[in-house]
């Protein structure tokens, strides 16, 4: 079961609570086996033969080793069996301490094969420590305690045997070494804050159900168990893996086709929803939305590039599961992740950002990472990652989907990308009027479809023409480059911007209200009034914002003129400002004029 990580003084608890169990289960076993007066671990007081117990070991390791899911989310062994039979071959006392031994081993080689990948379950050695006592030591004493409660260790074996006799012992101490196992699993997670009636609904129930379905086979093991014909055993023992191995195989293959089918289907609906647009604004709604749905480890998305001016910052744009929109992140590219995965061109994971000398770049720092590089005419253009706040819930199975979902959106977007050339202001970088006028329509229909909002921004150079007058065309060209890399800066990846005509900008921003549009308005006024320019010119700008329902209009076209007017307002008003329609909707007018 994996578990969620665990606060600091449940975690100690937890720790101190496998270790005292798991301790007392040895102390238990141990006395049994030294002190006199307890019951023996055979019929002369003494340990079984070491053959038949090396035997039962082997069959027992093995048959862990090769456990497989019977139930959905139900992983069965058919070790258990062998366990019940155990003590009534061996006895009570050398069948505790066997199993004892058994789980200490195979949970061991689990914790060391799984500390690399799945790194919240082993990423404190002392709660591995605590979880190896607490498996072994608990599970040997508990099947010792349930032989004693159904007296094992005086069953008449052999050809005298009474068959009802031992089945009778063999289930009663199956079904309780089940209920008592069980038990003390729930209190552990009761400890560490999991839902007990879900851990009895999803693993407890099935498990009982599942491993009591064995028992049968181990009333089979003890009539069939002579000590002095190890050869019978042996084969009944090789017999019984080769079964459990067939049906682990079967399980598995079958477990892995049914998931890569789902793959397929996966990749196929999201190939399909990306064939159906050339828009860049919908494709990576649509990358990050299928991404997460498809990938339900992860709790958010992130597309990341270095920023165009140079600076030695990343872009990301961060889409939270559940969130439905992009949020627009800055942060410095030496040493994070996504700068990593550019920097060599290949994919990164990182089980747990805790020991990991890379961060994410984004406002998540623990938990875990994937990033694969996306490759546009030869070169790395992008990085798209997935993160997830549990340390070790990303592997190789997760890396393997992205890449493959992360292949498709390259494609998409590289024919998003040979649209929007066709599209674009060969000047400003920004998209041209007719392109613009498209996505005005497009975004009206759906937010009439959904309900939701949007807003357009029109963005008017404060004196144009009295700075081309003075200082040339040459000059007026700069500025405009300049003042729409500064919007650019401003705006999420599902934004757009477009050279609306001469000075004038425009701006679409979905999924935005008019609270927000006005901020993104005023941050793009306040970086455009703090551009220095050349030969110590300054510029300003004044915008003009309408929003979709709350300004009332009825069609794209009207909100654009509500935003229009609105921008002439703040012309009126003396300039570097921003201004709103309806005039000072939701008082986001009030002290609108800063620098100016």
């Amino acid at each position: 079961m994996e578990l969620q990580p665990i606060a600091g003084g449940r975690r100690r608890l937890h720790i101190l609570f496998m270790a005292a169990v798991g301790l007392l289960g040895w102390c238990t076993l141990i006395a049994a086996y030294a002190l006199p007066g307890l019951p023996p671990g055979g019929e002369d007081g003494t340990l079984a033969a070491p053959l038949p117990v090396v035997l039962f070991l082997v069959v027992i390791v093995a048959a862990r080793g090769m456990a497989f899911p019977l139930f959905p989310k139900t992983v069965v062994s058919l070790d258990g069996a062998f366990y019940v039979a155990a003590t009534l071959c061996l006895g009570s006392v050398t069948a505790g301490i066997l199993v004892a031994i058994a789980l200490t081993l195979d949970a061991s080689v689990r914790r060391v094969h799984t500390r690399d990948s799945r790194a919240l379950a082993a990423r404190d050695r002392l709660d591995s420590i605590a979880y190896v006592v607490f498996f072994g030591g608990m599970s040997g004493a508990l099947l010792m305690i349930s032989a004693w409660l159904f007296r094992a260790d005086g069953a008449l074996l052999g050809p005298e045997m009474d068959h009802l006799d031992v089945l009778f012992r063999v289930v009663g101490i199956g079904v309780t070494l089940l209920l008592l196992h069980y038990g003390v699993q729930a209190a552990r997670l009761k400890i560490i804050g999991e839902s007990i009636a879900s851990f009895f609904r999803r693993t407890t129930l099935p498990g009982i159900v599942a491993e009591a379905s064995l028992l049968p086979l181990a009333a089979v093991v003890v009539y069939l168990y002579d000590p002095d014909r190890p050869l019978g055993f042996s084969l009944l023992g090789a017999t019984y893996l080769l079964i459990n191995f067939a049906l682990s195989r079967l399980t598995r293959t079958s477990d892995q086709l049914r998931h890569r089918v789902g793959e397929l289907e996966t990749l196929n609906a999201i190939a399909r929803q990306l064939a159906a647009s050339l828009e860049r604004q919908e494709l990576v709604t649509v990358v990050a939305r299928e991404t997460l749905r498809a990938i339900p480890q992860a709790d958010s998305l992130t597309l990341a590039r270095l920023d165009d001016d140079g600076h030695g910052e990343l872009v990301l744009d961060h889409y939270e599961r559940g969130n439905a929109r992009f949020e627009r992140i800055r942060a410095p590219a030496e040493g994070s992740a996504p700068a990593r995965v550019l920097e060599v061109g290949e994919p990164l994971s990182i089980p747990d950002l805790d020991y990991s000398a890379y961060f994410p770049a984004c406002s998540a720092r623990r938990g875990s990472w994937v990033g694969i590089p996306m490759v546009m005419y030869g070169g790395v253009e992008g990085v798209i990652a997935i993160h997830s706040a549990r340390p070790g819930a990303l592997g190789a199975e997760q890396r393997q989907l992205l890449e493959a979902i992360g292949a498709q959106a390259t494609v998409a977007l590289q024919n998003a990308r040979l649209y929007e050339l066709a599209m674009v202001d060969g000047l400003t970088g920004l998209f041209v009027r007719r392109y613009f006028d498209a996505r005005r329509e497009e975004e009206i229909e759906r937010a009439r479809r959904y309900d939701t909002s949007f807003s357009v921004v029109m963005l008017d150079i404060d004196n144009f023409k009295a700075l081309n007058d003075t200082h040339g065309h040459q000059a007026g060209d700069r500025v405009l480059r300049r003042l729409a890399a500064a919007v650019k800066r401003e705006m999420r990846a599902v934004d757009t911007a477009a050279r609306y005509g001469g000075e004038e900008i425009a701006m679409l921003l979905p999924r935005t209200s008019a609270a927000e549009a006005y901020q993104v308005a005023d941050r793009v006024r306040a970086a455009i009034a703090g551009c220095e320019q050349e030969a110590g010119l300054v510029v300003t700008a004044s915008l003009g914002v309408a929003s979709y329902p709350e300004c009332g209009a009825s069609d794209s076209d009207e909100l654009l003129a509500r935003a229009d007017r609105a921008l002439y307002r703040a012309k009126r008003a003396g300039k570097n400002r921003v201004e709103t329609d309806p005039p000072g909707g939701k008082e986001l007018g009030a002290g609108a004029d800063r620098g100016g």
